[in-house]
């Protein structure tokens, strides 16, 4: 009862929260990609408000309350979230190329890319060190929070090979190199944290509801493993570092990695709807800022689903993306409206209940 009066703090701000620039990002692009750009201008300006007042509650937590900020690092999901901040960095780099923003979106998307990309490997390598030497976690813990690492690598040959041809040619060759090595990075933690992933599932059963969102996490590593490689090649033919043959190649290869995610959405919506539809586990289900976790993962693949339908032309593919992108519009405003209750009075701001 204590807890529920108190005065709000930053002390309490959840590092989670930078989901929600992700989220409105990641639907800001997509609906740019699929020539509304009339809906995608106001959404970005939203997420870039929304990063702002974000950024400005957890810089203030970081002077005023480092301790609490330490504790973040060293708490088992908590620690997981924190990579979302440079996350958010580059979608908004990313949604700023797709958009006609005048002369000033070139310097703003570079600048969002040339912060986030140094910022998602020290953010990065920084959780999974804590956690290997602070923590010691079992199987049982897993859950998909586990991908956002590998996600948040993922993103930088991604942004860096559509902003690639805009560099001075003298940093082209460089920035396209380091962008590579973090495709390496992303796809090998994503081939570690799967089976680790699979392997609760099938060993411990069913997730407890509130973990549930996670398991939508797993769809944006497949849906950047489609999109990363194919945007960073593109970017190296455009600039002369890699045969255009490489780039026509791609679509074969990502069908294939987006078969994964097609089965992987499908098992995600079956546990939603096993908990959603059941009274005693829906009673459960408690809105929390991890409910993020539904809307930016279906972006990325939503995204990936329209670059294959246009680079095979596949009637199926293009349906389907349609489909997505209604789907990703339906669960952005179901979670952005449970985000506005819990802002409501500042609730988010005080110490967690119980």
């Amino acid at each position: 009862m204590e807890a529920a009066l108190a005065a709000p703090s930053v002390r309490y701000f959840n590092p989670a929260w930078f989901a929600t620039v992700m989220g409105t990002g990641v639907l800001a692009l997509a609906l740019a990609q699929f020539g509304l750009v009339g809906l995608a201008l106001p959404v970005y300006l939203l997420a870039l408000l929304v990063m702002a007042a974000l950024l400005a509650l957890y810089l203030t937590k970081l002077l005023r309350f480092p301790q609490a900020a330490l504790a973040d690092l060293q708490h088992p999901l908590f620690s997981q979230m924190l990579p979302t901040l440079p996350i958010a960095l580059l979608v908004l780099s990313l949604a700023t190329r797709a958009l006609p923003l005048g002369p000033w979106s070139i310097p703003l998307g570079q600048g969002l890319f040339l912060l986030g990309t140094p910022l998602i490997f020290a953010v990065g390598l920084l959780v999974v060190y804590t956690v290997s030497t602070r923590l010691k976690l079992p199987l049982e813990a897993a859950n998909g929070a586990w991908f956002i690492p590998p996600v948040s690598a993922l993103l930088v040959p991604m942004a860096g090979g559509l902003w690639l041809s805009s560099f001075p040619q003298v940093w082209q060759k460089e920035l396209w190199v380091l962008s590579g090595l973090f495709l390496g990075i992303g796809f090998f933690l994503f081939l570690f944290v799967l089976p680790s992933f699979l392997q609760r599932l099938y060993g411990y059963g069913r997730l407890e509801p509130h973990f549930l969102p996670s398991v939508f996490i797993g769809l944006a590593p497949v849906g950047l493993l489609v999109l990363a490689p194919w945007r960073w090649l593109e970017g190296g033919a455009q600039v002369g570092l890699v045969p255009p043959g490489w780039v026509e190649a791609w679509p074969v290869v990502g069908l294939a990695v987006w078969g994964l995610g097609l089965w992987w959405l499908a098992l995600s919506l079956l546990l939603l709807l096993d908990t959603l539809l059941v009274e005693s586990r829906r009673a459960q289900f408690h809105f929390a800022p991890g409910w993020w976790g539904l809307v930016f993962p279906l972006g990325a693949f939503t995204l990936a689903t329209l670059a294959l339908f246009r680079g095979l032309d596949s009637a199926f593919l293009g349906g389907l993306a349609w489909v997505l992108l209604l789907l990703l519009g339906a669960f952005w405003l179901w979670v952005t409206l449970y985000s506005l209750r819990a802002w409501a009075g500042l609730g988010v701001l005080r110490p967690p209940k119980g």
